[in-house]
């Protein structure tokens, strides 16, 4: 029952916009339903009758933009900038952290003089290095960490200036 009130009344209330004022008539049928109709229905009671005016025309009026065009482009051309230098950064430090990865990678062979011999136990060999091939290891790590800080700094430089 609820839904036929609901179509009728969109019906209606579209169609109202056609005429100048009409006549809405709400019967009950013998049966207990509800219809909402423009036009008297034999065998049905009168529950009530409604007026349907159409609502005045809506009133258009311009709403100046604010801020001026001028300032929102200059706004605009900055924050462009900034993302783009931002954008810059981000494939300046991805470019220097697969570089860093790459010395690392690279490093891991002992250079001449950083190997001191070799050590067997239980029938294994094992290199034994100097502490100046440690000490490398650790810059070469030191310099991956460090170019992963600069790209993780990009990102979040980056996404503030998107938000």
């Amino acid at each position: 029952m609820t839904k036929i009130k609901g179509v009728v009344f969109l019906a209606l209330a579209l169609l109202s916009g056609l005429a100048a004022a009409q006549t809405v008539y709400k019967y009950r049928h013998r049966d207990g339903t509800i219809v909402y109709s423009d036009t008297p229905i034999h065998g049905a009671k009168l529950i009530g009758q409604f007026e349907l005016v159409p609502l005045p025309p809506q009133e258009t009026r311009e709403i100046p933009a604010w801020p001026p065009a001028g300032s929102v482009d200059e706004r605009a051309r900055a924050r462009v900038e900034a993302l783009n230098a931002a954008d810059a950064e981000i494939k300046a430090a991805d470019r220097a952290l697969k570089e860093a990865q790459e010395r690392q990678q690279a490093g891991v062979e002992p250079l001449p003089g950083e190997r001191l011999g070799t050590l067997s136990i239980s029938g294994r060999n094992f290199s034994h290095f100097t502490p100046e091939y440690f000490d490398r290891q650790r810059q070469l790590a030191d310099d991956v960490e460090a170019a992963q800080a600069r790209l993780d700094e990009a990102y979040r430089i980056r996404n503030d200036l998107r938000d």
